[in-house]
């Protein structure tokens, strides 16, 4: 009996540690606390009661001495671990081991942030002045620079603050950028980081770029967001962005706006006038900047773009009379032709700067620099598909018989299906600045339907980026990722708690003692 006393004893006050861990770190579930506690106070009174003529004994002599060392070193390793929690405090670093990032913001939203030139603050409005998942969204943007600051609140007890930021629904996160409160600000109702990052966007931008749409010769719409060639969800992301949509009827104005910052073609269908050829023309040569987007020719759908191939080439891009093909295998089926290739190979380029992501492009014409470019121009193919493609000139085979082989007539990949042309106005003789062109060999790139397709939305607003001057917006955005996570109420969490993470280790630890404690016997 005596033997295994001091056994009880060591039991005991493992029962009490880890009933008391319980108690403090979880509220809801009380039967293991309640069953550690009993259990460890009944095996504690068992060894005093069984070893009273020894007590007196232990605190003197060689166990003393081993005891008094052994606290000295608990102190000495609890002293450490509190110096370690208080240094990494004041040096704070996130680490994200989640596959996807899910707890990471996005390039675009952490240069956003880092990029704050003026004190930000997040007033977000919820029942109660509490909400876990807004709180853990602010806290992760706050993470990446100091000026960015937040406030939960509940409208309820404080109703001046929802009246002066003009907040009439629950949930809405209200921002204030300057370091003041006066009340004007942006108001969101959106919780996600791709609304808070546009909202910070558009709070921070003193003021809107335009961006153009040419109108009137069958172009993709920009206010069509429903059927799948519409250009409406690209239009959404760019004035998510901070610009301003807007058409263009070039035809019936003299020149092109003095306030458009960018001018969009997107693939027109009928013939453009030479007035507006003319006046895109001129807009260049003022150092306009355009994106230029081609649609392949089709046997049972012609088109008629020789007027902007022709002023493609006066830039100095060739845009080639054929359409991009690639090899795919399908499982059971083997190799068959792909007419919607994937490009992993960019050019070294600001827009695709550190791009890595996978794109794709739908019914792509080749493009490729003119042989003898004018001095001033500069042309970069900065996106390239895949060694298995080539630019296919039998157009007529491929759309009425679905056959295509390449022969000594079609050009081997990698195909160029997007170029970047910077022209040096002064060398060309037209003035001082530059003109920036983007082509695009493809037009349904960017539609309803591929836009959301891997990263199409990014390379485009990356091209947007580049040719108004925002630089610094080139990233890749907010992606809508479902995290693997499920959320427990708080019995359920002290469930989980007590019996995966406290009951396990207890019952390996005190089987550990048993054993050893017979050994030593």
């Amino acid at each position: 009996m005596r033997r295994s006393a001091a056994l009880y004893g060591i039991l005991g006050l493992v029962l009490l540690s880890f009933g008391l861990v319980d108690y403090f770190v979880s509220s809801g579930f009380r039967l293991f606390v309640w069953v550690n506690l009993a259990g460890g106070i009944f095996a504690i009174v068992l060894w005093i009661t069984s070893s009273r003529s020894e007590l007196a004994s232990i605190t003197t002599g060689r166990s003393a001495r081993y005891g008094a060392n052994a606290a000295v070193y608990s102190v000495a390793f609890i002293g450490l671990l509190v110096a370690i929690n208080y240094i990494s405090s004041l040096h704070h670093t996130r680490l994200d081991l989640t596959t996807e990032k899910v707890y990471s913001l996005s390039s675009q939203s952490v240069n956003v942030v880092k990029g704050l030139q003026k004190p930000l603050k997040l007033y977000g409005f919820f029942q109660g002045g509490e909400n876990p998942a807004a709180r853990e969204l602010y806290e992760t943007f706050a993470y990446y620079s100091p000026k960015l600051t937040y406030e939960l609140v509940d409208p309820d007890k404080h109703p001046e603050l929802a009246e002066r930021f003009k907040v009439s629904a629950m949930g809405t996160t209200h921002l204030q950028y300057g370091g003041t409160d006066s009340g004007e600000g942006t108001n969101v109702t959106e919780l996600t980081e791709e609304s808070l990052t546009n909202a910070i966007i558009r709070a921070t931008r003193s003021s809107k770029k335009v961006i153009e749409f040419l109108d009137g010769h069958g172009e993709a719409d920009p206010d069509d967001a429903e059927t799948q060639g519409g250009y409406g969800t690209i239009k959404k992301d760019l004035e998510g962005e901070g610009y301003e949509v807007r058409k263009l009827e070039l035809a019936q104005l003299p020149k092109v706006p003095d306030d458009a910052n960018l001018v969009v073609v997107a693939g027109p269908i009928k013939p453009i006038g030479q007035h507006e050829i003319d006046a895109l023309n001129d807009y260049l040569k003022h150092g306009g900047r355009m994106i230029a987007m081609y649609r392949p020719q089709r046997p049972d759908n012609p088109i008629d773009e020789d007027a902007m191939v022709k002023l493609a080439g006066d830039w100095g891009v060739k845009v080639g009379n054929d359409i991009v093909v690639d090899q795919v295998v399908r499982l059971f089926e083997g190799p068959a032709l792909g007419l919607n290739p994937f490009v992993q190979n960019y050019g070294d380029h600001p827009i695709t700067k550190d791009f890595k992501q996978r794109t794709m492009f739908p019914m792509a014409r080749s493009l490729t620099a003119e042989p003898n470019l004018k001095a001033g121009l500069t042309v970069t193919p900065i996106a390239n598909t895949s060694d298995t493609s080539w630019a296919e000139v039998d157009l007529d085979t491929l759309f009425r018989q679905q056959k295509a082989e390449l022969t000594a007539k079609d050009t081997r990949g990698p195909i160029a299906v997007v170029m970047a042309v910077d022209g040096n106005l002064e060398q060309l003789g037209f003035g001082k600045g530059d003109a920036r062109v983007v082509a695009y060999g493809s037009t349904e790139f960017a539609d309803n339907q591929y836009v959301t397709q891997f990263f199409n939305r990014d390379f485009f607003i990356n091209s947007a980026d580049w040719l108004t001057g925002e630089e610094n917006s080139i990233s890749i955005r907010p992606r809508s990722i479902r995290a693997s996570r499920f959320r427990l109420t708080e019995g359920q969490f002290s469930i989980v708690f007590a019996f995966a993470v406290l009951l396990l280790p207890e019952m390996l630890l005190i089987a550990g003692i048993v054993v050893w404690w017979e050994r030593r016997n």
